[in-house]
């Protein structure tokens, strides 16, 4: 009898064992997209915004969850874990969230990735409620909820209209379709930053030095990070009214090279981990994760490099890597004095030779001139007529002109090339002459419509008389014109136009 029970005892063990083996070997063997599935059932939230959310997230890859542990002070360590970004620090706990609705543990949802995405389905399910929302629009406040912030229900929701598809490092591909979702106006209500290619987010904890430090300390160092997370992880986090302990001046966005401001550059962010490096320095946060390159866009480079050299040019900060650093060569951390325990972003991907020749190119002035005569960069109709007098102050051989305002539109326009969305300063020229109109109207095309400068074109003739300075769009198109009508007297003069970024 005490053998057959052994027996019994042993065969029950195998089977346990077997079945467990079983159950280990099926979840390890499932696909992210049958995970996903599994939990959009099982929770009644959309499978496609799972996806959708879990490729802001981290591009559907499941990172270590040390990748960004929360750690004070560090501006990376948010402690966002798994392809469903749960996260746990003293802001926020979703993760702890997650572990009491589903019984998982919190160690499994760091960790396992199918247990990670049942736990971000079941937060979501929580907070969107009893009654689900019957379509994909209806989700975006449970979304915005649990992303910390509007930002990154926009970021998930473009995801969602444009669709998306990649292959990731288990050897899966994933295909997300486009769906006619409403996405926002981008960030609307927000403002411009310091830099005229960013919008203006905020530092919601004062998480920084109010310094005003052009007239304390020298700006004379960029600092290179990467978030390890999503950008609007990093906009909100640094925009919490928690004290996180942490922030940064920018933090640019992978797909477009978006960038948002979070800390005036005058005033000190706390993003280095050594207040020497703080004090002097600016700091540039890139969405992604230093594992993988695939978030080093060619439009987060040429962005954040335009962004650089902006700051290069306004601060005169040297173009070079003395200069230019990562946040793993910030000098106290080199050192051994930095309490942030020596940095690894921006890793070993990031390519510091192009991002280098990138902003060198970018900071070099740029400049373009257009005159009446210049070929396919001035049109005009046949009622603006050639006028070679005035030799001395012409701006070239001629200039065109109207014998006098019309009551019609018929206005003379200059192509003007722009490298980048960026600040110009525009300038006219005509020649000298007293008889001119007195109320001459320019018209610029910038980034917020068309602005109308008027001048009196009897005076400063045969020079750059300066129209203002705006933002333009990148792009070659006619953006700068002389206005055909006038409420001044005397003719008005199309000779030349120059413009020159700042």
């Amino acid at each position: 009898m005490r053998h057959r029970m052994l027996i019994l005892l042993c065969v029950l063990s195998v089977a346990v064992i077997s079945a467990v083996g079983s159950s280990v070997d099926a979840r390890q063997a499932s696909t992210l997209d049958e995970e996903f599935g599994r939990a959009s059932r099982e929770y009644g939230v959309p499978r496609d915004l799972l996806l959708a959310m879990g490729y802001v997230n981290t591009r559907w890859e499941m990172p270590p969850p040390s990748a960004s542990d929360y750690e004070e002070s560090d501006p990376e360590g948010q402690g966002n874990y798994g392809v469903m970004a749960l996260t746990r620090n003293p802001a926020r706990d979703t993760l702890g969230e997650a572990a009491s609705l589903t019984g998982l543990s919190v160690d499994d949802l760091k960790s396992d990735r199918a247990s990670n995405v049942r736990g971000g389905a079941a937060v979501l399910a929580k907070l969107a409620g009893s009654r689900k929302p019957s379509d994909l629009d209806g989700w975006y406040d449970a979304v915005s909820a649990y992303g910390g912030g509007f930002g990154y229900a926009d970021q998930v929701y473009e995801v969602l209209q444009s669709g998306a598809s990649k292959g990731i490092s288990t050897g899966e591909h994933l295909e997300l379709a486009p769906h006619d979702v409403e996405v926002p106006p981008l960030y609307s209500a927000q403002s411009t930053g310091d830099y005229a290619g960013s919008t203006w987010y905020g530092n919601g904890g004062g998480n920084y030095t109010d310094s005003r430090r052009e007239a304390t300390y020298d700006i004379n160092t960029i600092v290179i990070h990467v978030t390890q997370g999503s950008w609007s992880s990093a906009i909100n986090w640094f925009a919490s009214e928690y004290n996180t302990s942490s922030s940064a001046h920018y933090v640019v966005r992978s797909s477009d090279g978006f960038i948002g401001q979070s800390v005036r550059e005058e005033d000190i962010a706390w993003h280095a981990g050594w207040w020497e490096t703080n004090k002097h320095s600016v700091g540039i946060e890139h969405e992604g994760y230093i594992t993988d390159p695939a978030w080093f866009t060619g439009a987060m480079y040429r962005s954040s490099a335009r962004l650089s050299a902006y700051l290069a040019r306004k601060y005169a900060i040297p173009i070079d890597r003395e200069h230019i650093i990562g946040h793993n060569e910030v000098p106290g951390c080199l050192t051994g004095g930095g309490g942030a325990g020596c940095h690894t972003d921006p890793g070993p991907y990031w390519d510091w030779p192009r991002y280098m020749s990138l902003v060198r190119n970018y900071a070099e002035a740029y400049k373009q001139v257009v005159d009446n005569a210049t070929p396919q960069r001035f049109r005009a109709s046949d009622r603006w007529v050639y006028d070679t007098r005035h030799a001395a102050t012409n701006r070239g051989y001629d200039h065109r002109k109207l014998g006098r305002p019309l009551s019609i539109r018929d206005n003379a326009a200059y192509k003007i090339s722009t490298p980048a969305r960026d600040s110009y300063a525009v300038y006219g020229w005509w020649p000298a002459d007293a008889d001119y109109n007195n109320r001459t109207a320019f018209r610029i095309r910038t980034t917020d419509g068309w602005v109308r400068r008027v001048v009196d074109q009897r005076t400063n003739g045969g020079r750059w008389v300066g129209l203002g300075t705006y933002v333009l769009d990148a792009g070659d198109s006619y953006r700068v014109q002389v206005a055909s009508r006038s409420t001044g007297r005397g003719s008005i003069v199309a000779d030349a136009v120059k413009i020159v970024r700042k």
